[in-house]
């Protein structure tokens, strides 16, 4: 076979297929079609959320199948989750969250919101307490840690052996309350 010349060359008896050159090659050159991005997927499900939850939440599916580590996907689809009440998917979608980026505030507090409505105070704390450590503005941090830390040391209180730590407990509760209300120039009876 001669370079530039059309021959038929043979594969065994299953495959016979002509050769061309590059020369002979004619059309224009045609693009790659791409598909929608993971971050186009996202703002799809940005957009979608006040009119169409369901359509929101496979936004966000898509824009994590093509991105996994798309921290904000996460966190917003967690929020569809728990507005939804599925709260078991929500905080595994908060913690993914976390996992793609463990600096954000707003994912601690989300998942401290959803372990608490699932009845876990001390982990709730916790998520609250690190969504203070990042961001000592977090007004709803503060605001939340304060609430639990009051409730958990008004039932230390009762009992004369832990009434040390429960006082100590309502201390921490105390500055949370003002550190609320010093960022938000409310009182916490208005909210």
């Amino acid at each position: 076979m001669s370079e530039g010349s059309d021959t038929v060359a043979s594969v065994g008896d299953l495959l016979t297929f002509e050769l061309r050159s590059a020369s002979k090659l004619s059309g224009p050159r045609r693009g790659l079609r791409r598909g929608t991005s993971a971050t186009s997927w996202y703002d799809l499900g940005c957009r979608l959320e006040a009119s169409d939850s369901q359509a929101a939440i496979a936004a966000y599916e898509r824009a994590l199948a093509g991105c996994p580590s798309l921290a904000d996907a996460h966190n917003n689809l967690g929020r569809l989750h728990h507005d939804a009440g599925a709260l078991a998917l929500a905080e595994s979608c908060y913690r993914l969250a976390i996992c793609a980026d463990a600096a954000i505030a707003l994912y601690w507090f989300n998942l401290g919101v959803v372990v608490e409505d699932l009845g876990r105070g001390a982990e709730a704390m916790a998520a609250y307490t690190r969504a203070i450590e990042l961001d000592d503005s977090a007004a709803d941090a503060h605001y939340n840690l304060a609430r639990l830390l009051e409730v958990r040391g008004r039932r230390l209180r009762d009992d004369a052996a832990t009434r040390p730590a429960a006082w100590d407990l309502l201390q921490q509760a105390v500055r949370h309350l003002l550190r609320y209300r010093a960022l938000t120039g409310r009182h916490a009876a208005s909210r």
